[in-house]
């Protein structure tokens, strides 16, 4: 079960990923339903019929089967977190997951960390509240931190066909609905030639200001606080397939490359990370 508020692109290309290799996935389309059930198998599919192994629930009754069912839970939090009491309820109702992964933010097992203007850190508390819920069921828990999230269509696309031959991010569909020349050039050159990645141990990525943020936001250079969408959740599908290794906590950063990290390359960083 794929579930939280965070990045939309995120919770889609993980459900893509998953069902690519017949692995189940379920979403939920927590507010408008059966319409945004349909806009997401679109923008994920496009007019392909999507694959068996997707669910997604359009109202809390489906939900639960969701839950109830789900072997593993994958937390999207990374911006914004869960509410308060979430992560409780959550582990509540998936009685037989076995593992989860939480994506949370840079800075969020600080609680001093409140911010660029301070204040309450709530993704401190949401990773506090997620490991305090997986903890008490048992279920170990991998914790994958990012800054922002870029990217997450099928990387080289000319006249609606992807090159490559590869449909590793969300369908072209993806591009399609892009209005900003200087962001649609920033997404697609991420999707080609930022899908590389650093695994660093913990939480010690600081972040940029949001000058500097703002001032790189049309860039796909790589920068340890920024990570392709289709990378993470390559690096997601990676930690739920790894069986009984060790709890990753770790943050996830950018790194050039042309093609997703394979299983051992992901092996080899999150164990020079443990």
């Amino acid at each position: 079960m794929i579930f939280g508020p965070g990045s939309e692109t995120l919770k889609l290309v993980t459900a893509k990923l998953l069902t690519a290799t017949s692995s189940p996935a379920s979403l939920f389309a927590e507010v408008e339903g059966a319409p945004l059930a349909k806009k997401w198998t679109r923008l994920m599919h496009g007019s392909r019929p999507p694959p068996a192994a997707l669910t997604i629930a359009t109202s809390l009754p489906e939900l639960g089967e969701c839950l109830a069912a789900a072997s593993a839970l994958v937390i999207v939090a990374d911006d914004p977190p869960l509410p308060p009491g979430a992560a409780a309820t959550l582990f509540k109702n998936a009685p037989a997951a076995r593992r989860a992964v939480l994506v949370s933010s840079i800075g969020g097992s600080e609680a001093s960390k409140g911010g660029f203007f301070g204040g309450r850190n709530l993704a401190f508390e949401c990773e506090r509240e997620v490991r305090a819920a997986a903890a008490e069921r048992g279920v170990p828990l991998d914790v994958l931190r990012v800054g922002a999230l870029k990217g997450g269509g099928p990387g080289n696309v000319t006249e609606g066909v992807v090159v490559a031959g590869v449909d590793l991010g969300l369908d072209v569909t993806f591009y399609n609905n892009i209005v900003q020349l200087d962001q649609f050039l920033m997404i697609k050159g991420y999707d080609q030639f930022t899908l590389g990645c650093s695994v660093t141990k913990g939480d010690s990525v600081s972040r940029a200001n949001p000058l500097v943020r703002a001032a790189r936001g049309g860039s796909f250079d790589p920068f340890p606080d920024e990570c392709s969408a289709v990378t993470c959740a390559a690096a997601v599908r990676y930690l739920l397939g790894r069986g009984g290794a060790g709890e990753a906590d770790a943050t996830l950063g950018a790194g050039r490359g042309e093609r997703l990290p394979t299983e051992e390359e992901f092996g080899s960083m999150f164990e020079a990370a443990a």
